[in-house]
């Protein structure tokens, strides 16, 4: 049975997220991860992976919304949203997080199989996603952090 290239894309994007596709699982390189290594940045004016983790998922809603809506981020949104200060690095925040991280992920999944063939623009958003986590991996490994690969 021959795939289109939407098929293709949601198949490697439930795949990145349970088994990995030439690195880690996306799953796997959050797991694990204490408040204190999500926030931790390698130098000032640099991203934490708590920052990054809110960067794809402000970037994976704003694109859910567009399809829904047509309405693209505001500049305001773009200001406050796209990779915003992390003022309480707490356990609990940090499990929120994750959890709607998780909930962008399946949401993301549903788009990608389900959304019209004018919605193509969205299949950007793994290999958006894919750069974003070799950056995640490699704040692991700059923290000393046990390889998951």
């Amino acid at each position: 049975m021959q795939k289109d290239a939407r098929e293709w894309v949601a198949t490697w994007w439930e795949e990145a997220w349970d088994d990995g596709l030439w690195a880690a699982s996306w799953s796997k390189s959050l797991d694990g991860l204490s408040a204190a290594q999500a926030a931790w940045s390698p130098a000032p004016g640099r991203h934490s992976i708590w920052q990054i983790v809110l960067h794809m998922m402000f970037w994976r809603e704003s694109w859910l919304h567009r399809i829904a809506t047509g309405e693209k981020p505001t500049p305001e949104q773009l200001a406050r949203l796209n990779f915003p200060e992390i003022r309480e690095p707490t356990e609990e925040a940090w499990a929120e997080t994750r959890r709607r991280f998780v909930e962008t992920q399946t949401r993301t999944a549903q788009g990608l199989r389900n959304f019209a063939a004018d919605a193509d623009a969205f299949t950007y958003v793994l290999p958006h996603d894919c750069y974003h986590f070799g950056q995640i991996n490699y704040l692991r490994a700059l923290q000393g952090l046990k390889p998951i690969e």
